[in-house]
């Protein structure tokens, strides 16, 4: 209870923070970010019911983590060998992350509670939040495609108190007649669920994904638990699909005479996922050799096949490395790998105030711009976490010599929301 009290706080603060700010928040421009589609890629996503599954993942070091954000736990270093293993963040805390999962799940999951797990081989920490909310589709509309084939009559509209959206839409075509009708629509996820119909002489359906069969369904009262009325409800379940044609057949059963086939609404249990996968510690050149596809640390790898838009922060740490031409590349070979299929967010980092020459070969300005030259370079969108703090004093949003404390961390969320939702100056 305690818990389910102190998250509920912080969301409000983050909610007061945005309507009643002031606008003396920095640089915060659009100019900070260079847009080649993927941002906005995202933002439809989280806006599209029939994307029904959105994961991102963030992958970075010390910063991405949250290290010095209140809230975290102050025992990371236990165990920390730079995998997924390591001990991850809190979601109470007030790491930029954490904030722009809190966002998310206010502004585009209608306030749910979010669902916290940790990556199986981290021993603590919340670095996984899912926010879950049921949206009820008609299928008519842009988004769907209503199509008769053969000896049938066009489908219907029927209003209707009994159906769960009011109406229904309705397929009837008689026993001795040859023809089909279909609904199609494009859908990226796992799972949906159809509401329906059920009489007598209720139809049976084939569902498609991708032009393979799912299976034949039948909609017939008595059938497969199929009461009469329209309190019926099936929830299909495969394979992750992204953009998939999904077609709706009916079939013909055995019933003499006129079948209908009345489709309530796709009920759409759409569901965000967003996983920190920052690693204290971490250099491209590391985290592409101990966190990606290929390494050999046993503790799985930091992007699945379902993860299709990922932030990436690194090279704070790559300033050891000899030169910034080695980061460039160090950095590329990380995009290659992380790149097929996904849409990829590049940032660099804030000032820092070690730039030791005895310890690092070129400072955070230079990192700055080869993360950006990389991300003109692949037309991958950058997001400027640098340039929104040049004008202030480095006590003002670090926390030690090179972490943000918690107004640096509340300035990198509000650029990265200010780059998602293309807004200009302050909010």
């Amino acid at each position: 209870m305690k818990k389910v009290i102190i998250l509920c706080v912080l969301s409000l603060m983050v909610f007061l923070y945005v309507i009643l700010s002031d606008g003396t928040s920095g640089n915060l421009k659009a100019e900070n970010t260079k847009s080649f589609g993927e941002l906005e890629r995202l933002k439809n996503a989280l806006s599209n019911p029939l994307e029904q599954y959105v994961s991102i993942v963030f992958i970075g070091d010390s910063i991405t983590w949250g290290m010095s954000a209140a809230g975290n736990p102050v025992n990371f270093k236990m165990g920390r060998d730079g995998t997924l293993s390591d001990i991850r963040d809190n979601f109470e805390s007030l790491s930029f992350v954490n904030q722009f999962k809190r966002y998310i799940g206010s502004e585009y999951m209608a306030g749910a509670p979010p669902l916290l797990s940790n990556w199986d081989a981290s021993p603590n920490g919340e670095s996984i939040a899912v926010y879950k909310k049921e949206i009820l589709l008609f299928p008519e509309g842009e988004n769907f495609e209503i199509v008769t084939e053969g000896n049938v009559r066009p489908h219907e509209v029927v209003e209707s108190k009994d159906s769960i959206s009011n109406k229904f839409l309705c397929f009837q075509i008689d026993s001795s007649a040859n023809g089909t009708g279909i609904i199609r629509f494009n859908f990226t996820g796992k799972e949906f669920t159809l509401s329906y119909g059920s009489t007598a002489s209720s139809m049976d359906y084939e569902l498609l994904v991708n032009g393979m069969s799912q299976g034949i369904f039948s909609t017939m009262v008595g059938f497969d638990g199929n009461l009469a009325g329209f309190d019926n409800h099936r929830t299909h379940t495969f394979d992750y699909v992204e953009d998939a044609l999904i077609e709706i057949k009916t079939v013909k059963n055995n019933f003499e005479g006129p079948q209908a086939l009345k489709i309530g609404g796709v009920l759409i249990d759409k569901t965000v996922k967003i996983s920190n996968q920052g690693i204290i510690g971490a250099t491209a050149r590391s985290y592409l050799k101990r966190n990606l596809e290929g390494n050999t640390s046993g503790d799985g790898i930091a992007i699945t096949d379902e993860d299709r838009y990922i932030f990436i922060q690194l090279g704070t740490n790559d300033r050891r490395e000899k030169d910034s031409l080695i980061f460039k590349g160090n950095l590329q070979k990380l995009i290659n790998k992380v790149k097929p299929n996904r849409a990829l967010i590049l940032m660099c980092a804030n000032p820092v105030v070690n730039e030791n020459p005895e310890n690092y070969h070129f400072n955070m300005e230079e990192v700055c711009n080869v993360i950006n030259q990389t991300a003109e370079e692949n037309q991958i969108d950058f997001i400027n976490n640098y340039a929104i703090f040049k004008d202030l004093k480095s006590s003002n949003y670090l926390a030690d010599s090179l972490h943000p404390n918690d107004y640096g961390h509340e300035q990198i969320y509000r650029n990265i929301v200010h780059s998602l939702e293309q807004r200009q100056g302050a909010w």
